[in-house]
């Protein structure tokens, strides 16, 4: 599936060929909750649909800030009824209905514009990058704190917690790790000072790689848990997104600003 400025489009036989199933959105940000349910996060509120079998899709448009627009979706991991949704400038929504409902959260994070989500192993705790720096809560949002340090001024577009629990942030200046839970932040030297739009991981032959989408300077790879990072092609463009092709494993897929491109990698 894609998310677009004109609406989400859906393939099935591994990209050849696209249908346009939804309204015409434009789209931010898509995700699968636990139950399969997908959420979309557009310009004026987030809608969901439980059956991408059909030719025919049908949607259903989550109750409440429906003028909003949401950058990201957030559905928690395990629990179904909780959905996070970052918005610009109406802080996090939350719903506890699964996506049927959604509230602004306030305490605390008023006005602010959330770029992202991060779902911690520990319940209740969780950090989000904002325009305005990285905040925290270890009480399910009831209560927030920004973290000091590097970033605490810096817009966050992308967060990710890989093995050791080192924390990665994307960030308008580049790729940042911190080894503490977010006290301290080195930045990678073999990246790039470029704004990091997203990062993720993926599993390519059993191994797991890191990955960076920047804005511009192409995709960035790590194959040893961030150690390094190599150069991994789309010179000049801007990388939104990417993952394991599900009927071809050995493809990457990424999302760009010159469309979807497709590469088959060859692992020794």
């Amino acid at each position: 599936m894609a998310g677009t400025p004109t609406g989400v489009y859906l393939s099935r036989d591994s990209g050849r060929s696209w249908n346009w199933v939804s309204p015409p959105w434009t789209v931010w940000d898509m995700a699968f909750g636990p139950q399969g349910r997908l959420f979309v996060a557009r310009n004026q509120g987030i809608s969901w649909t439980d059956d991408l079998s059909k030719d025919d899709i049908t949607w259903e448009k989550t109750r409440g800030l429906g003028q909003a627009l949401f950058f990201n979706i957030d559905p928690h991991p395990t629990q179904e009824d909780i959905v996070l949704a970052g918005s610009w400038g109406n802080d996090l929504g939350f719903s506890e209905d699964g996506g049927q409902s959604i509230r602004s959260l306030h305490n605390g994070l008023e006005t602010l514009s959330v770029l992202d989500v991060l779902w911690h192993p520990k319940e209740g705790q969780l950090t989000i990058g904002t325009i305005e720096g990285l905040f925290r809560t270890d009480d399910g949002g009831e209560s927030w704190f920004k973290l000091p340090g590097l970033l605490t001024n810096q817009t966050i577009t992308s967060l990710l917690q890989t093995e050791g629990n080192t924390i990665w942030a994307g960030a308008a200046d580049g790729l940042w790790a911190s080894q503490d839970y977010g006290v301290t932040w080195q930045r990678p030297e073999s990246m790039p000072v470029a704004t990091v739009l997203r990062t993720g991981q993926v599993t390519v032959a059993d191994q797991s790689w890191l990955w960076a989408g920047t804005e511009g300077a192409g995709l960035w790879l790590s194959r040893d848990n961030g150690t390094t990072w190599q150069f991994a092609g789309l010179e000049r463009l801007s990388v939104y997104n990417l993952l394991i092709d599900p009927n071809r494993p050995d493809y990457l897929i990424a999302a760009t600003s010159d469309g979807i491109y497709a590469v088959r990698v060859l692992v020794q």
